[in-house]
């Protein structure tokens, strides 16, 4: 028997997998010392505000109405997408 997801899952395992990546790059940042990691400290900040940005747009989505459904999914597509840029850029700097 195929059971189906509840509404927004894969969107939280996507969520749940960019945090995990977020937390990578600063546990390496910490790892090269606290002057390097103090210099990055704001990029790191920014990457948090992304992914709470997101999670805030995923409530949203789930509680949103039939009506509200696409506009908010495109809200949330677009808060993820600037999310999985900005942690590329980050990546690229550690």
């Amino acid at each position: 028997m195929d059971e189906k997801k509840p509404f927004g899952v894969d969107m939280e395992e996507q969520l749940a997998a960019y945090k995990a990546r977020i937390e990578q790059v600063r546990a390496s940042a910490r790892e090269k010392g606290p002057d390097y990691f103090d210099r990055w400290a704001g990029d790191l900040e920014h990457l948090l505000e992304k992914y709470d940005k997101a999670r805030y747009k995923l409530t949203l989505l789930r509680k949103g109405g039939e009506g509200a459904l696409a506009e908010l999914k495109e809200g949330f597509d677009s808060a993820l997408a600037d999310l999985k840029a900005a942690l590329a850029r980050a990546r690229e700097k550690f």
